[in-house]
Protein backbone atom coordinates (compact mmCIF):
# COMPACT_ATOMS: atom_id res chain seq x y z
CA UNK A 1 0.00 0.00 0.00
CA UNK A 2 1.36 3.41 -0.96
CA UNK A 3 1.37 6.07 1.72
CA UNK A 4 0.84 9.69 0.73
CA UNK A 5 1.81 12.76 2.74
CA UNK A 6 4.88 11.10 4.19
CA UNK A 7 7.66 13.07 5.87
CA UNK A 8 11.02 11.99 7.22
CA UNK A 9 12.18 13.32 10.59
CA UNK A 10 15.65 12.82 12.06
CA UNK A 11 16.48 12.65 15.76
CA UNK A 12 19.76 12.14 17.54
CA UNK A 13 20.08 9.02 19.70
CA UNK A 14 19.12 10.76 22.94
CA UNK A 15 16.00 12.41 21.47
CA UNK A 16 14.95 9.14 19.85
CA UNK A 17 15.31 7.31 23.18
CA UNK A 18 13.15 9.95 24.89
CA UNK A 19 10.53 9.62 22.14
CA UNK A 20 10.62 5.84 22.52
CA UNK A 21 10.08 6.03 26.28
CA UNK A 22 7.23 8.49 25.81
CA UNK A 23 5.66 6.23 23.18
CA UNK A 24 5.85 3.25 25.54
CA UNK A 25 4.43 5.25 28.43
CA UNK A 26 1.50 6.68 26.45
CA UNK A 27 0.81 3.55 24.34
CA UNK A 28 1.00 5.67 21.18
CA UNK A 29 3.23 5.26 18.16
CA UNK A 30 6.13 7.64 17.67
CA UNK A 31 4.35 9.04 14.59
CA UNK A 32 1.20 9.77 16.62
CA UNK A 33 3.26 11.55 19.27
CA UNK A 34 5.10 13.68 16.70
CA UNK A 35 1.79 14.69 15.07
CA UNK A 36 0.34 15.57 18.47
CA UNK A 37 3.40 17.57 19.56
CA UNK A 38 3.51 19.55 16.30
CA UNK A 39 -0.24 20.24 16.29
CA UNK A 40 -0.29 21.40 19.91
CA UNK A 41 2.82 23.55 19.45
CA UNK A 42 1.40 25.30 16.38
CA UNK A 43 -1.97 25.76 18.09
CA UNK A 44 -0.35 27.28 21.20
CA UNK A 45 2.27 29.35 19.31
CA UNK A 46 0.64 30.45 16.03
CA UNK A 47 3.08 33.31 15.47
CA UNK A 48 6.26 31.29 16.15
CA UNK A 49 7.19 30.86 12.48
CA UNK A 50 5.50 33.96 11.09
CA UNK A 51 7.86 36.46 9.55
CA UNK A 52 7.75 40.06 10.69
CA UNK A 53 6.74 42.53 8.02
CA UNK A 54 6.86 46.29 7.69
CA UNK A 55 3.06 46.35 7.33
CA UNK A 56 2.55 45.79 11.06
CA UNK A 57 -0.26 43.33 10.46
CA UNK A 58 -1.60 41.55 13.52
CA UNK A 59 -3.59 38.42 12.84
CA UNK A 60 -6.38 37.51 15.21
CA UNK A 61 -6.94 34.10 13.64
CA UNK A 62 -4.62 31.10 13.38
CA UNK A 63 -4.36 30.51 9.62
CA UNK A 64 -2.30 27.33 9.97
CA UNK A 65 -4.79 25.15 11.83
CA UNK A 66 -8.50 24.91 11.01
CA UNK A 67 -10.99 26.62 13.30
CA UNK A 68 -12.48 24.44 15.98
CA UNK A 69 -15.89 25.58 14.68
CA UNK A 70 -15.07 24.05 11.26
CA UNK A 71 -14.66 20.53 12.66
Amino acid sequence: MTVQNRISVSFNDEEFAVLGRLATHTHKTKAELIRLIVTEFIRDNPDRFRRETSIGLTRTKNIVLPDTDDR
